[in-house]
């Protein structure tokens, strides 16, 4: 195997060779060169299985370079992207540039260096026969002259390669079956001419409406299909469906006529519903028969389990709806104490009750309210609500001085512009301190969100609201990124204090709270349930501790007859 590695940084270039070197590849030749020029003209000059490729290159960038040797007719070499970089934004654009992976520097070992390597040339190589694949087909005019689709014979050949890909990554794939509705009526009422005319604009909405790894094809008079891979969980077809319905609820204009007209969807999802191409068509036939006994702009699934799941996830939508004017959403608190346990704050934490779903955890529908946009809203609620009655508790100096009240926040929430005037006009509204509000986003949301949230933080910290990361430790990459947010409390999460008896477990829940103690950082520990964790707490003296040792989440009533009269006083 002959690989070259384009880096300018001497350093970095031994750290790299070393490690291709303990691997056990079969590496006979690695080429070293330090400029995009100089890489540039090796690349072409000579032939390598794989390039490993630094993104900081002079004169110009290691993306700019990839870019000019994938543009190249004949070059045929798979291309790894090294970067001491974490952005995400990065690495996508490197892979949609050609790139076959994106590597951390501070992530490479032997192990990582080989998979990389392996991968990147296995990837590079099936996606070079997925070209030559798509290409012959093309020539051989696999296409519907009407809407440019592709036609039936190109739909049973491609069926059967993305089912085996699918077999191969273990990961779902879903044929949606589409059928125009009352299409012969409009045939008859309209003419055949503006029937095709028809067939055309199901074909632009449907490419408009699915994604482009989806493939689209005209598989009979006005029927066609929809073959949808690269699935991350089963749910997700339940997304694209109703993307498809809803590209269709608006009238087509054709010539001095305007026709209201929808489509009815069947899907079927491998493997559940069938293991080959025959079983799936059947029965994404069945479910498109029954979609279409239910009326117009209907879609049915085959599969029991998915019908049930996305039924379920509709009526919870559907619920979330009404739930804050029906009164059915409240807050239970959870008390946080220091460590001498007197009460110092609490958590508030959303609940809901649905006269018809009865209580719904909030691991179900927070998710569904975040992907639907409702917890926008939502939020704004649970946020205003809990401002209100830290502000009762106040006025009934029911209070002690150091109380604060924590509030989850969604990053769509503090993604919107206004976020942070509407919580500073509550709090002068209800006249609260706003040191005595504390938001908490979750560590992952912080790093693939905190750039649309890190204005709206910014504002609110400055005006005395505390910010808290929750679940630290559990994302990627997380000291590098404290530096970037006003943070001034680190929740830890459970995940390091439920096998705090295991000496490696608490040495790393030492080592994080001497860490946020370095950066003057409080301390939140959560998850506290037997004496051992509240011992380990103690000893590291962090600022607070939260959990099933002192209380469950509790009604408001509950939880200011337990806790706040005696504020002041030693709980336990």
């Amino acid at each position: 195997m002959k690989v070259l590695l384009i880096d300018d940084d001497t350093i970095d270039r031994l750290a790299i060779v070393r490690t291709l070197q303990n691997t056990d590849l079969p590496i006979s030749v690695i080429e070293e060169v330090q400029t995009a020029d100089e890489g540039l003209v090796k690349a072409l000059e000579q032939s390598f299985d794989i390039i490993l490729l630094d993104y900081q290159l002079p004169p110009t960038t290691g993306l700019e370079l990839l870019i000019t040797l994938r543009a190249q007719t004949n070059f045929a070499t798979s291309i790894v992207m090294l970067s001491h970089s974490n952005d995400e934004d990065l690495a996508l654009r490197c892979i949609e540039a050609g790139a076959q992976d994106f590597v951390m520097k501070n992530e490479i070992s032997a192990m990582r260096l080989r998979r990389s390597v392996l991968i990147a040339t296995e990837r590079y190589f099936l996606e070079r026969k997925i070209i030559e694949t798509h290409t012959q087909l093309k020539q051989l005019a696999e296409f519907d002259t009407l809407t440019g689709l592709n036609n039936r014979h190109f739909f049973d050949e491609r069926f059967k390669k993305l089912l085996f890909m699918a077999s191969r990554v273990r990961k779902p794939l879903a044929l949606l079956l589409i059928d125009v509705d009352r299409f012969k009526e409009i045939n008859d009422q309209y003419g055949h001419v503006t029937g095709d005319r028809v067939l055309q604009e199901v074909s632009i909405r449907l490419q408009s409406s699915t994604r482009e790894s989806d493939s689209l094809f005209r598989i009979g008079g006005d029927e066609f299909a929809v073959i949808a891979s690269h699935l991350e969980r089963e749910n997700d077809v339940y997304t694209l469906v109703q993307r498809i319905l809803s590209a269709f609820e608006s009238d087509i204009a054709v010539d001095n006529y305007k026709i209201d007209f929808s489509v009815s969807i069947g899907a079927a999802i491998y493997p559940e519903c069938g293991s080959n191409s025959l079983e799936l068509r059947k029965n994404a036939d069945i479910a498109l028969y029954r979609a279409k006994d239910k009326g117009r702009n209907q879609a049915q699934y085959y599969s029991k389990k998915i019908h049930a799941s996305i039924d379920q996830r509709l009526r919870i939508e559907n619920g979330l709806k009404t739930a804050i004017q029906r009164n059915e959403l409240e807050l239970h608190y959870q008390p946080q104490f220091n460590l001498s346990m007197q009460l110092v704050g609490a958590e508030a934490l959303l609940r809901w009750h649905s006269p018809k779903l009865g209580s719904v955890s909030p691991d179900v529908f927070i998710p569904i309210a975040e992907t639907s946009g409702l917890i926008i809203d939502i939020g704004y609620w649970v946020i205003e609500t809990a401002i209100k009655q830290v502000a009762m508790w106040d006025k009934s100096q029911l209070l002690d001085e150091s109380f604060r009240l924590a509030i989850n926040v969604s990053p769509k929430q503090l993604s919107e512009e206004k976020v942070s005037t509407e919580i500073k006009q509550l709090l002068e509204c209800y006249s609260i301190k706003p040191s005595s509000i504390e938001l908490e986003i979750t560590e992952s949301n912080l790093i693939t969100n905190g750039t649309k949230a890190l204005k709206s933080l910014t504002e609110l910290s400055q005006v005395g609201v505390k910010i808290a990361i929750d679940d630290f430790g559990t994302g990627y990459s997380s000291i590098s990124h404290l530096k970037y947010f006003p943070i001034d409390i680190i929740k830890i999460d459970r995940a390091f204090i439920k096998d705090i008896e295991v000496k490696s477990s608490l040495q790393l829940f030492r080592a994080i709270c001497a860490f946020a103690s370095s950066l003057d950082y409080e301390t939140v520990a959560e998850g506290i349930e037997t004496p051992a964790q509240h011992k380990a707490c103690s000893d590291a003296k962090v600022s607070r501790v939260q959990g099933y040792k002192y209380s469950k989440p509790i009604t408001v009533e509950s939880f200011e007859k337990q806790y706040l009269t005696l504020a002041n006083d030693t709980v336990f």
